[in-house]
């Protein structure tokens, strides 16, 4: 349940063009409060906020409250808030950008808010160089997306689909492929697997989970809940849990070059930013990962981002308004 909301005191202390920027995904929304220099001056976070599985009041009150727990946080008042920049997962399937912009306006000033993807504000978080340049984003959270830009300004997307018929590769794939393989070791269909007494462990066995999954109106976030197990799993060297991170890494190699050769980027030297909980699995998953892009993009340059998303979200509220420095 969200905490109730606290409007921001209109008597503190004001910072002169103070910029929000909020990264709003399917397992919880940061948003930070910086002026030009990027340099945070208070953050607030708040829950899960995809705008395809959310109805908009929800999603906007999840939006809202990481917004006022960051200008609190930072001290600033709301008529100091230049720009408020969010990206949000599922905005564009949802088309439901512009109902939240108006949503936003509302409470914090006529015309102050912004609304990309999220695949967007991560890509402008990707380097330190220009925040509409060209470079790669690959996003594996609960959900999954390759999202890129090449030097010409032409965009392409790969994966991004929801849980339901896509999301290859991330948490929620991940644990949904180590769920089942516990369910198949129980059959006698598949082999065992450390999932399955790491599941016990915790006092839950596969079916457990199951039966309480199917009692619920589940959402992604409850199965991608289950992606730490398998990857502690694979760190203890059980066969089963690796291949699911291999597979895992087959696939976002594939989201990243359907981008890379649609954008005819083969040749090129760029970014690739990898965001989001799943390459915490490091060693097992990022060299295989990075050496099938590398195939076909030798250039390419295959790393963390050098600025976090929400700081991206406000990189493009900056480059809108002052497009000379780009």
């Amino acid at each position: 349940m969200l905490r109730r909301l606290v409007p921001v005191a209109a008597n503190l202390p004001a910072v002169i063009q103070a910029y929000v920027g909020l990264d709003a995904g399917g397992t919880r929304t940061r948003a930070v409060v910086t002026s030009f220099d990027l340099v945070p001056l208070g953050r607030g976070a708040s829950g899960p906020a995809n705008a395809s599985t959310e109805n908009l009041p929800t999603l906007v009150e999840t939006l809202v409250e990481a917004v006022d727990d960051a200008l609190a946080a930072a001290g600033v008042s709301v008529p100091s808030v230049i720009r408020i920049s969010c990206g949000v997962a599922g905005v564009a399937a949802s088309a439901r950008r512009h109902a939240l912009e108006r949503a936003l306006s509302e409470r914090y000033g006529e015309n102050k808010a912004m609304v990309f993807t999220d695949a967007r504000i991560a890509l402008a978080g990707a380097t330190r160089g220009p925040a509409e340049g060209a470079g790669i984003v690959l996003i594996a959270g609960t959900g999954a997306i390759a999202f890129g830009r090449n030097a010409r300004g032409d965009e392409a997307r790969a994966g991004g689909w929801g849980a339901l018929l896509d999301d290859e590769g991330s948490g929620y794939a991940i644990a949904r492929r180590g769920l089942v393989a516990a369910l198949r070791q129980i059959d006698g269909r598949g082999p065992a697997t450390l999932i399955s007494d790491l599941l016990i462990a915790a006092d839950r066995s596969a079916a457990d989970i199951v039966q309480s999954l199917y009692r619920v109106a589940i959402k992604p976030t409850d199965i991608a809940a289950y992606y730490p197990v398998v990857l502690e799993a694979a760190r203890k060297g059980d066969r089963v849990a690796r291949g699911i991170l291999a597979n895992a890494a087959e696939e976002l190699a594939l989201a990243v070059t359907t981008v890379i050769r649609r954008l005819e980027m083969e040749g090129d030297t760029f970014p690739i930013a990898t965001v989001g909980g799943v390459f915490s699995a490091g060693e097992l998953l990022v060299p295989a990962l990075t050496s099938r892009i590398l195939e076909v993009a030798p250039g390419a340059i295959v790393g963390p981002p050098a600025y976090p998303p929400e700081i991206g979200a406000i990189r493009l509220a900056l480059a809108a308004e002052h497009p000379e420095g780009q």
